[in-house]
């Protein structure tokens, strides 16, 4: 014998739907900013490995092939003939690594051997140096900077400034290091 049961209903009633989405939107609101913030982290801590794995790629090639090794600022790395160049202390626009075959420090492809080229940062990141690497940073083959004995100093920021940017110091020994806080994102001392 057949009986008749009320059919359940299933699904969510409209009160139960507007309280998640109401909690839905209270943590978005909250974690986006936080997402935000994650993000841009992340392009810092990008741009800033990038740069100090490239300069200790540098000193490396420079101890290995015994030559002096210069890492260029470019102001445009992915032309056919990339060359060094472009704005005054600034790093943003990528760079060129090369094996110096003469006594300057700008890339010639008929005397030097370029070893690596860097495209532009990602992002709003910007990367500013010293006066003492302002076209290139050279090492030699004893590991060494050839920067008459001063400090090199890479700022890596964004729009958020010294709290949040990073800054990478080598110093003549040629190591180089993050530093522990950065003094300046246009012109790091």
């Amino acid at each position: 014998m057949k009986t008749n049961r009320p059919k359940q209903q299933t699904g969510f009633t409209l009160v139960e739907l507007m309280v998640t989405l109401t909690i839905l939107g209270v943590m978005l609101t909250i974690a986006a900013p936080n997402f935000q913030n994650v993000v841009k982290n992340n392009r810092i801590a990008t741009e800033t490995n990038r740069l100090l794995t490239d300069l200790q790629f540098a000193r490396s090639e420079a101890m290995k092939r015994g030559v002096r090794v210069v890492l260029c600022r470019s102001g445009n790395p992915t032309t056919a003939t990339p060359e060094c160049g472009g704005t005054a202390n600034t790093w943003s626009n990528g760079w060129l690594i090369f094996a110096s075959g003469d006594t300057n420090n700008t890339y010639d492809s008929a005397t030097d051997t370029l070893l690596r080229v860097a495209q532009a940062s990602t992002g709003a990141v910007t990367i500013k140096s010293n006066g003492t690497p302002n076209n290139g940073l050279e090492f030699n083959a004893n590991s060494s900077t050839n920067e008459s004995g001063a400090t090199a100093r890479f700022a890596v920021c964004d729009e958020r400034g010294i709290t949040y940017g990073r800054m990478i110091e080598i110093p003549p020994v040629g190591k180089p290091r993050l530093a522990s806080s950065v003094s300046s994102c246009t012109a790091p001392s």
